[in-house]
C-alpha cells in the first residue's frame, strides 16, 4: 500500500507565491501548476520494473544480460525482466528480481517434490496475457518473497491460471505473497486447490517477510519483524474460485495476516469469488483477514462472493470446538477498527460457528459491518447486526440484546444471504436529445459505450449451506456488473507533458517580465 503524501501548506504556499508584477505572477502560477501536473502524471504512470539477475528454467540457470529460450519456442526470457510462455511443458521456473510472464496458448509448470512451480526472490511476479498457466507443486505453488522493503506481489493480469497444491509437509499454500499483496484482475479467471494434512492455505498475503532475510547474505531478522508492504488481496473484474481441502490444523480458503498495519480484502467492478473448505482440526474459514496490532477490512463493492467455511457436522465441545466461519475479519488494536462492509453485492456465507463475524481481540474499539447501497439480509429472515461480547459484531436473528457466546447462542447466524436487488443493476445510458438546430455542430464528439460483464457464481466443491435452494437462487440472480477500463497510463502520460508545457510557459512568462 502507498502511504499518502499530503501537502505543507506553508511550503505550498511558498513554492507559488506571488512576485511583484503581473507578468511574475503568471509566470509563477504557471510554473506551480505545470510542475503539480508533471508530478501527478508520474505518480500514475506504472512504475519501472527492475530487471531479474537471473532466471532459472527446469533446472537451468540463465544470468541477466542475454536473451535465451528453447529452439522450439515454448519459453524466452528478455535477459531482463520479461518472460514468454508458448506451449511450454516442463519444470519449475524461478528468478531472482522482477520477472512478468506472459502466456500464450497452454502451458504446464510441474514442479518437482520441495520446488515452488513458479517463485520469484527479491522481487514481484506478474502474470499476463489471454493464454492459459496450469502450474503443480507441493507447496508455494505461485509464489514471490520480498525482503519487507520490496518485492513480494503477485499479479494475475488477464489470464487463466490454474493451481493445484498438493500438500507439504507442514503446510500447503497455492498462491503466496510473502512480505506483499495479491492482485487479479482485468478478467483473469484463476481457479486454487490446495491440500494437506497439515495447514492448508489456498490463498495467502501476509506482510511478514521470511525470518532469514531474502538478502542474501544479510542478518536473520528479529521474530517479530514485519513489513509496512503487504498482506493486502485485491480481485477486480475477475473470477477466483478457491478451495482448501481438509487439514489437520486450519484450512482457509483466502488468508490475509499481518502486524502493525492496515490489512485488506478487496473485491470490486464484478468481480466473482467462490471460496470454499474442508474440515479442519481448529480453524476453518472462507475468509480469514487478520491482523496483529492494525486494522483488518473486508469490502465487496458491486461484486458476488460466496464464502463457506466447513459444511461438515462439529460434535468437539468445550475448548475443543472448532471455529467455523464463512466471513472472518479479525482485527487487535485499540486504536484500529476491523471492518466488514457490502455495497451493491449479492453475498452468501456459511460457517458453523458464524456466517459473518468481525471482531477485535481485547477490549479495544468495536468493529463494525455495513450493508450499503440497497442490500438487504435475505437469511436469516429479518436479520440484522448484532452485538456480541469482546467487542465484536455479528449477522444473527432479529434482536438487540447482546450475543454471550456466539459458538452456542442461536441467535447467531450460521448461514447469510445478502441480495443487492435490483441496486446492483447498472442504470441504461441515456440518449442524448436531438440537436435543434438545423445544421449540425463542428467538432461534435462521439458517445462513448460503457462495457458491462455478467457475472454468474462459481460452483464450489464443498456441500452447499442450508437452505441450499434459497441459497442458490440469489448465487442465479447475480445481475449484470458495470466494468471499466484502466485509463491510468494514458491519463498520466497526458498529464505529465500538460505539466511540461505549462512549467515552461511559466518559465516563458517569467522572463518577459525581467526583460
Amino acid at each position: 500500500m502507498r502511504t499518502q503524501i499530503h501537502d505543507n501548506p506553508i511550503d505550498h504556499g511558498r513554492a507559488c507565491a506571488l512576485s511583484r508584477g503581473t507578468w511574475r505572477r503568471v509566470g509563477a502560477k504557471l510554473a506551480c501548476a505545470g510542475a503539480c501536473a508533471l508530478m501527478a502524471g508520474q505518480l500514475l504512470l506504472p512504475s519501472v520494473a527492475l530487471a531479474a539477475d537471473w532466471v532459472n528454467v527446469g533446472g537451468t540457470q540463465y544470468d541477466a544480460g542475454t536473451a535465451t529460450g528453447d529452439e522450439a519456442g515454448t519459453w524466452s526470457w528478455d535477459g531482463a525482466d520479461g518472460m514468454k510462455l508458448n506451449g511450454y511443458d516442463g519444470g519449475s521456473i524461478g528468478a531472482k528480481g522482477n520477472l512478468t510472464i506472459g502466456v500464450t496458448g497452454t502451458n504446464t509448470v510441474t514442479a518437482d517434490a520441495g520446488q515452488s512451480a513458479i517463485a520469484v526472490k527479491n522481487g514481484n511476479l506478474a502474470i499476463t496475457g489471454d493464454g492459459t498457466l496450469n502450474a503443480t507443486a507441493q507447496n508455494d505453488v505461485i509464489t514471490a518473497i520480498g525482503d519487507g522493503r520490496t518485492g513480494g506481489d503477485v499479479t494475475i493480469d488477464g489470464a487463466d491460471v490454474n493451481v493445484t497444491a498438493t500438500g507439504g509437509a507442514y503446510e500447503s499454500i497455492g498462491i503466496h505473497a510473502a512480505a506483499g499483496d495479491i492482485a487479479i484482475k482485468n478478467g483473469a479467471d484463476v481457479h486454487v486447490e490446495a491440500k494437506s494434512n497439515a495447514d492448508v492455505f489456498a490463498v495467502l498475503a501476509e506482510n511478514v517477510p521470511p525470518r532469514h532475510s531474502a538478502i542474501e547474505g544479510a542478518q536473520a531478522e528479529e521474530a517479530d519483524y514485519s513489513a509496512k508492504h503487504g498482506g493486502c488481496i485485491m480481485v477486480d473484474n475477475a473470477k477466483l474460485n478457491a478451495t482448501a481441502g481438509n487439514a489437520g490444523g486450519m484450512s482457509v480458503a483466502l488468508y490475509s495476516f499481518g502486524i502493525k498495519t492496515e490489512t485488506y480484502l478487496k473485491i470490486a467492478n464484478g468481480a466473482d469469488v467462490s471460496l470454499a473448505t474442508g474440515s479442519a482440526g481448529k480453524i476453518s474459514a472462507g475468509v480469514w483477514i487478520r491482523v496483529q496490532d492494525g486494522a483488518s477490512w473486508i469490502r465487496v463493492s458491486r461484486s458476488n462472493l460466496t464464502a463457506q467455511g466447513d459444511a461438515g457436522t462439529d460434535e468437539l465441545v468445550g475448548a475443543n470446538r472448532k471455529d467455523v466461519y464463512g466471513i472472518f475479519s479479525q482485527s487487535g488494536s485499540p486504536s484500529a477498527t476491523p471492518r466488514i462492509s457490502f455495497f451493491q453485492s449479492n453475498v452468501v456465507a456459511s460457517g458453523s460457528t458464524a456466517a459473518v463475524y468481525a471482531v477485535n481481540m481485547g477490549p479495544f474499539r468495536a468493529p463494525y459491518i455495513k450493508l450499503e447501497g440497497g442490500l438487504k439480509i435475505a437469511i436469516p429472515d429479518g436479520g440484522t447486526v448484532r452485538d456480541t461480547v469482546g467487542s465484536g459484531r455479528v449477522i444473527g436473528v432479529p434482536g438487540s440484546s447482546v450475543i454471550q457466546d456466539i459458538r452456542t447462542s442461536d441467535e447467531v447466524a450460521r448461514n447469510v444471504v445478502i441480495r443487492s436487488g435490483d441496486a446492483a443493476e447498472p442504470e441504461p445510458t441515456p440518449q442524448p436529445e436531438p440537436t435543434p438546430a438545423p445544421t449540425p455542430q463542428p467538432g461534435g464528439g462521439s458517445g462513448t459505450d460503457v462495457s458491462s460483464v455478467t457475472s454468474t457464481q462459481a460452483s464450489s466443491t464443498a456441500a452447499a449451506p442450508k437452505p441450499a435452494a434459497q441459497v442458490a437462487a440469489v448465487q442465479k440472480s447475480a445481475g449484470a456488473l458495470a466494468a471499466t477500463g484502466d485509463s491510468a497510463a494514458t491519463a498520466a502520460a497526458a498529464l505529465g507533458i500538460a505539466g511540461a508545457s505549462v512549467i515552461g510557459a511559466g518559465f516563458v512568462a517569467s522572463k518577459h517580465r525581467n526583460r
